[in-house]
């Protein structure tokens, strides 16, 4: 029997019958793993550790989890069976991973690595074709990103709650996104209105008798690059008075306006969030339930471009549709730091109008559907008239307005995407009807209307463009962003009001210690430390130097914290049982570090790390966050 191993239980369904058409003849066996089989404890620290789960020589200790331990027998009974093994976690850092603890846990020595973009017969086809080994830099990138999570997570977090006394928590990345919610927030707070004024002439087309606009133009004669604002409302009433223009010039162009990329992970969440009123997290668990039915290709990427071979497939649907596609597949620019591994989201058949088992599946279908195929239809194309026009002014300074109009002559992809729903912040052409005008033609104004003005702070973020802002910086992976978010707003560090990111009173709080003291909060940082992942990914960097500077780091900046006294914890705050970390005292009956351990209102006492190792049950009773060195129980 030939056995596969994959990683998502909804796969099954498909991935079952499909062998069978595949490999007539031949016993197919395929099971999954649920995801990850195996993660760093909990729990369960001992003097070997730096904290829970990392070694004193910086190596992680795994454990299976316990939601596994079902599957793991499963894999282990199917493995008696197998002559044949086939280990097809998905194709990314993560799936390499699971893909590694699989093998390792369960003792494979003779397998084939094989992975897939999209669950259709001619994808699944090629990687059987196709088999490898397990990618082994690609694991060592995701074990050093786990880590480095847990040096922070479990180090610094058990800090900020001693010196807040409040139930915080921090994160390399999560700390990271309460900041950046923070950071908007400063500005806003800090914003100073300036008020000021516009002026907009109207006109009056007698051929048409429809009405046109020119607005004035006030740099650099009345205002600056540097501040373009008109503050004196006397001066713009004078402007709005003109009552005579003369034509400096009018000419006309054609503008062409291309399509919006296919989706990738972090823009199909901010499409969703416009169209649907989907949080990033559903987005992402509704797209998981289609690529698992094969209707889709792999949902977490970073790469904005389709397969080569899908242009066949899309133009022909074009065609039916009556719509015009490029001749050439159209590519677009990825981030600096994208993973070219997975294409664009897009369905595995294009024919498939609709698809999925739930109204929310195939609403999300429908979007990445229409995305995918305008994409790769012909621009729209606008007629654009442009008209600069003359006054004199005050102080017989030159008053210049100007006007564009446009008109759409095709429609192109925007015959299939009308008002694109990622696209929010993209304002279509001014539809103006600026008539064709001659240079030096004299125009009657029909009408001056001031524009009384204010600047607008920027805007905070929402859910998904929190998502999208933490793409443009480099901070996290697609794979992550939608569980980053939840994870802030989960926790009451960024609060949700009216869908719009507000960071919360513990999170103020927890940037507040944070921020001038580690360095893991700076955007840039954490943006490097991303970069550094993928040299790992590529071989040009090992994890233990990784993870060795970063520790050799962090330690350093640590010790601020740790000089700070400790906080009384607030009462009716709840916090977990504090994990525990070595620290510098010693046990006075073996010599083994001693670590603190707390649950407010219960207990706080200063235990020895030797229980597990040799039995030792000597504990310290805490006084003022210290252990009372001269009152030992248990001796």
């Amino acid at each position: 029997m030939k056995l596969m191993i994959i990683e998502a239980p909804g796969k099954l369904k498909k991935l079952g019958p499909m062998m069978k058409k595949l490999r007539p003849g031949e016993d197919w066996m395929v099971v999954a793993s649920g995801g990850h089989i195996r993660d760093l404890p909990e729990k369960g620290q001992d003097s070997t550790m730096i904290t829970t789960g990392v070694l004193k020589n910086l190596r992680p200790v795994y454990e299976v989890l316990p939601k596994s331990q079902r599957n793991v027998k499963s894999m282990r009974d199917a493995l008696k069976k197998a002559t044949e093994i086939y280990i097809a976690t998905d194709n990314d850092r993560e799936g390499e991973s699971i893909a590694w603890h699989i093998q390792q846990t369960l003792g494979i020595r003779d397998y084939k690595r094989i992975a897939f973009n999209q669950i259709t017969q001619s994808a699944v086809r090629e990687a059987l074709a196709n088999p490898r080994k397990i990618d082994l830099p690609l694991v060592a990138s995701q074990e050093c990103r786990r880590v480095l999570d847990r040096l922070v997570g479990y180090l610094v977090t058990q800090e900020l709650r001693r010196t807040l006394g409040e139930p915080t928590s921090a994160g390399r990345v999560q700390s990271v996104a309460v900041y950046i919610v923070l950071l908007r927030e400063r500005e806003i707070r800090n914003f100073k209105v300036i008020h000021h004024f516009g002026v907009d002439l109207t006109f009056l087309d007698e051929a048409t008798k429809q009405q046109w606009k020119a607005e004035w133009v006030t740099v650099p004669y009345f205002a600056t690059e540097e501040h373009p604002y008109v503050q004196d409302g006397t001066l713009a009433s004078q402007v709005a008075g003109t009552r005579a223009v003369i034509v400096e010039s009018c000419s006309d162009s054609k503008k062409r306006r291309g399509p919006p990329a296919p989706f990738i992970s972090s823009s199909m969440q901010q499409a969703a969030s416009v169209a649907l009123g989907w949080d990033p997290d559903k987005t992402m668990m509704i797209a998981q339930k289609l690529y698992e039915q094969g209707v889709i290709s792999y949902h977490r990427t970073d790469n904005p471009n389709l397969d080569d071979d899908a242009m066949v497939h899309l133009k022909a649907v074009a065609r039916q549709m009556g719509l015009e596609a490029v001749e050439e597949r159209r590519v677009f620019q990825a981030g600096d730091a994208a993973q070219q591994g997975h294409p664009a989201i897009a369905p595995t058949s294009w024919d498939d109008e609709t698809a999925g088992e739930t109204p929310d599946e195939q609403s999300l279908y429908k979007l990445i559907r229409i995305r995918a195929l305008a994409s790769q239809l012909a621009d729209a194309i606008y007629d654009v008239r442009t008209v600069k026009l003359l006054a004199k002014g005050p102080d017989s300074r030159p008053l210049r307005f100007a006007a564009t109009g446009s008109t759409i002559s095709y429609l192109g992809w925007k015959k299939l995407l009308k008002g694109d729903d990622a696209e929010e912040d993209k304002a279509e052409p001014a539809k103006n009807p600026v008539p064709k005008l001659e240079p030096r033609q004299i125009l009657p104004v029909h009408q001056g209307e001031v524009l009384s003005q204010k600047t607008k702070a920027p805007p905070r973020f929402t859910k998904a463009s929190l998502v999208k802002e933490l793409e443009r910086l480099g901070i996290g992976r697609p794979s992550t962003f939608a569980a980053i978010v939840k994870n802030i707003t989960g926790k009451g560090l960024v609060v949700e009001e009216k869908r719009k990111l507000v960071p919360g009173p513990l999170g103020e709080k927890t940037i507040a210690k944070l921020e001038g003291n580690f360095t893991f909060l700076q955007l840039e940082f954490t943006s490097s430390m991303e970069k550094d992942l993928d040299k790992i990914a590529q071989g040009q960097e090992t994890y233990s130097s990784v993870v060795a500077r970063f520790y050799e780091h962090l330690g350093a900046e640590l010790q601020k914290l740790q000089t700070q006294p400790s906080a009384t914890m607030q009462r009716g705050a709840t916090v977990p049982a504090s994990r525990p970390t070595s620290s510098d005292y010693k046990c006075g009956k073996c010599g083994e570090p001693l670590v603190r351990k707390q649950k407010p209102g219960q207990y706080d006492f200063w235990g020895c790390t030797g229980y597990r190792s040799s039995g030792c049950k000597v504990a310290y009773p805490s006084v003022k966050g210290k252990p009372d060195m001269d009152n030992p129980r248990g001796m």
